[in-house]
């Protein structure tokens, strides 16, 4: 009986040891569409061939970045910050992505727009990583959480008469005071 109840409480350890490391996933609240979902796995890929850690979804930061690329579709403009004012960061706070209670807090967004085939998530990534500053802002080694917002907009964009689809990337890190 003993033995049993010794080997009941070594897989319950065991359990919990292998629960506790599994990746992070898309928290329950939060669905990814396949756009946001290829745009995580190739940020992830990018950043393994780096040797840098896997990003996790961040509900916060998906809600900050889904909403920055549904408004920069409506209000026609592509810009980090938005046409009232508010800055790209002050935006992921007002999401609930805070500073307070935080000794460290970090945050990095890139955004992109593209029709047809210039917006594809293989296209969007490879564009970011062919430029100095948006690589930089995927390849910051602190980051661990990230949020994708990738909105198609059917009424295009500038000059672009076909649906234009809006990207933006939000990435962060936060650890507690």
């Amino acid at each position: 009986m003993k033995a049993r109840c010794g080997i009941a409480i070594m897989l319950v350890a065991l359990a919990a040891l292998i629960f506790a490391a599994v990746p992070a996933t898309a928290p329950a609240s939060v669905t990814l569409n396949s756009y946001e979902k290829q745009i995580m796995t190739l940020v992830n890929q990018k950043r393994a061939k780096h040797g840098l850690a896997k990003l996790r979804i961040s509900g916060k930061l998906v809600k900050a970045a889904r909403a920055h690329s549904a408004d920069m579709g409506t209000q026609q403009y592509f810009e980090h910050n938005a046409p009232g004012g508010e800055t790209w960061s002050q935006r992921i706070i007002r999401f609930g992505y805070t500073r307070e209670g935080y000794r460290f807090w970090k945050a990095g967004e890139n955004i992109f727009w593209g029709s047809g085939l210039l917006s594809s998530p293989t296209y969007v990534v490879n564009t970011w990583m062919h430029s100095d500053a948006h690589r930089a802002v995927i390849l910051t080694k602190s980051f661990r959480e990230l949020g994708i917002g990738a909105v198609k907009h059917a009424d295009g964009y500038l000059d672009c008469s076909s649906p234009a689809w809006f990207f933006t990337l939000d990435l962060g890190r936060r650890i507690a005071s």
